[in-house]
């Protein structure tokens, strides 16, 4: 799960969209909202995203060096079992 969300982030950042909402994460990853939310705190408390107080009622979320670094690994991993497109 981490990685789809690590993944979604980073996807539509790098569409250059404007802010990147924990909504518009949950629309493109094809979760409930409740979900994403979950998911994006346990990640805020891992380093991996850090999520703006002030946009309530949704978080406006951006990945973390530690974050990057993660997603990173992972896409390493899935290259290297053959995984990736």
């Amino acid at each position: 799960m981490q990685w789809l969300l690590l993944e979604t982030i980073a996807e539509l950042t790098d569409e250059g969209l404007g802010c990147v909402t924990q909504s518009a994460v949950a629309n493109r990853a094809g979760l409930a909202r409740g979900v994403a939310s979950y998911w994006m705190a346990m990640m805020e408390e891992y380093g991996q995203v850090d999520r703006g107080r002030d946009a309530l009622p949704t978080y406006d979320v951006i990945l973390t060096s530690g974050g990057e670094a993660a997603l990173r690994r992972c896409n390493e991993r899935l290259e290297a079992e053959g995984l990736t497109g």
